[in-house]
């Protein structure tokens, strides 16, 4: 009968709802983690320690501005494909370049 077809219809379908739902949904993270970082005042939230050797390391180049610990996620999940270096979060976070005076 038609009971191979239809077993293999199904394994597909269940396959392919598996392989959308473990898709990276960048834009639901930043609508779920932005109100609840805002909720806390949790010091840990701060990226005290990042945010202090990246402004130090990039100085010359960069001019940073302290990100959160849903601002590097979001960025980490945006880009989770490239290094994410003090240089390469400077730039994804839109952060201004300081200008070389020659």
């Amino acid at each position: 009968m038609h009971w191979p077809s239809i077993i293999c219809m199904l394994i597909l379908i269940i396959y392919s709802i598996t392989i959308r739902a473990q898709r990276n949904d960048c834009s639901r993270l930043r609508q779920r983690c932005e109100p609840c970082a805002r909720r806390l005042t949790d010091p840990v939230n701060n990226l005290e320690s990042i945010n202090r050797n990246c402004r130090a390391w990039i100085s010359d180049t960069w001019i940073w501005r302290d990100v959160n610990r849903c601002d590097m996620q979001i960025i980490a999940c945006e880009n989770h494909d490239r290094k994410l270096d003090c240089e390469t979060v400077a730039l994804l976070a839109g952060m201004r370049r300081r200008r070389r005076d020659n």
